[in-house]
């Protein structure tokens, strides 16, 4: 059973409100909104299970639950996290990864330095030399 969407939620709730009748049951809420029972008795068993096997139950009764359900706000998108965005004139400072690596991880006699930490920008405008790399060796192999 999964949930209805807030739309459509909305849409039940405007066809009750439309109508004057202080009994609503599933074929009245199917004519007013032109819709198959069986698809609005699919929404409504969110809120009342038993409207499946009971279809004369008063759709009115469950306006309440259904503003309750239009309330909650919907669940935050988890935020996922922006990728560093390096420009092409950074990534062309460097032709190759060794250049790369003899810049930025080498210490004053030439040898690499185990204790380096690379920044973030660092560490993507790797990543970039190394797909332009693995791109060259796939051309090559062709």
């Amino acid at each position: 059973m999964d949930k209805p969407t807030k739309a459509e939620v909305q849409r039940i709730l405007g066809a009750l409100k439309r109508s004057k009748k202080k009994v609503v049951d599933l074929e009245a809420l199917s004519r007013l909104m032109g819709r198959y029972p069986d698809v609005l008795a699919d929404t409504l068993s969110y809120f009342e299970p038993m409207i499946r096997m009971d279809p004369s139950i008063n759709v009115r009764d469950l306006v309440p639950e259904m503003n309750a359900y239009l309330e909650v706000p919907l669940k935050p998108k988890s935020e996922k996290p922006k990728k560093l965005a390096v420009r092409k004139s950074e990534v062309a400072k460097y032709s190759s990864i060794g250049e790369f690596v003899y810049h930025k991880m080498t210490s004053v006699g030439g040898l690499v330095d185990p204790s380096i930490r690379l920044s973030d920008t660092d560490l993507r405008i790797l990543e970039k030399l190394v797909e332009a790399e693995t791109k060259k060796r796939q051309k090559k192999s062709k």
